[in-house]
């Protein structure tokens, strides 16, 4: 699990790290975690690398942490947050950013816990490996959106960033087994969850992207989404 905590008090930030790392070793957790004391790195970090909880603390040096995070919802990157600080002013802007957990300081192992808990760290997820060319990595199939074939490699979208691999999407649909995914054509596969709406030719999905339909199955690819959409009411 990748955690990035932003702190410009030092002391506060080493022991965020230590009671994590406690946490980890307690519940057998593989924990990556980064620490930084600048907002606009910590920002510049989470453009180019995918997170799953990120602590902010609001009252940064270099600028308001409630901003930095805004920014970084803009660019619809997708991860549990949890705000740091000593009082409670910016609480309702905490819940407009889709704030997990508010956690004031002095860091409280039992409050940390707590917090961790809110952002899913307990829950058992299934995750699927792929190999891209700089690395392995773990994905949720949940958070896959689309894969879509682009000479020879499969490019895996999923909310945090793009990932690419080069592999057949048949290859690719032996991992992703789950219920929800949907061939719509030869080279696109689709997260059900994220359909916003069904035309004649094309999925529109949840980031923008625009899954096409293959013509001679087009009946029955619809109908293959409507029949799923309805057992999730």
């Amino acid at each position: 699990m990748r955690i990035v905590a932003c702190d410009d008090d030092v002391n506060e930030l080493e022991e965020l790290k230590r009671q994590l790392q406690e946490i980890g070793e307690k519940y057998q957790l593989l924990l990556d975690i980064r620490t930084f004391t600048e907002g606009e790195q910590c920002c510049e970090y989470l453009f180019l690398n995918s997170a799953d909880i990120v602590f902010m603390d609001i009252y940064l040096k270099s600028g308001n942490g409630v901003e930095f995070v805004r920014r970084l919802r803009q660019h619809r990157l997708n991860f549990k947050l949890v705000f740091l600080t000593s009082s409670n002013d910016f609480a309702i802007e905490s819940y407009e950013l889709d704030a997990a957990y508010y956690l004031l300081k002095p860091l409280q192992p039992e409050k940390l816990e707590q917090a961790l808990k809110r952002c899913g760290v307990f829950d058992k997820e299934e995750y699927v490996t792929f190999d891209t060319a700089a690395e392995t990595v773990k994905i949720k199939p949940k958070d896959i959106i689309v894969v879509e074939v682009q000479d020879k490699y499969c490019y895996i979208h999923t909310v945090q960033r793009t990932y690419k691999v080069y592999s057949s999407i048949n290859k690719l649909r032996e991992k992703l087994t789950q219920d929800y995914f949907l061939l719509t054509y030869r080279s696109v596969l689709i997260n059900m969850h994220y359909v916003e709406g069904v035309y004649s030719n094309y999925f529109l999905l949840g980031n923008g992207f625009k899954a096409p339909i293959r013509v001679r199955d087009s009946a029955a690819v619809r109908n293959a989404y409507m029949q799923w959409a309805l057992l999730q009411d």
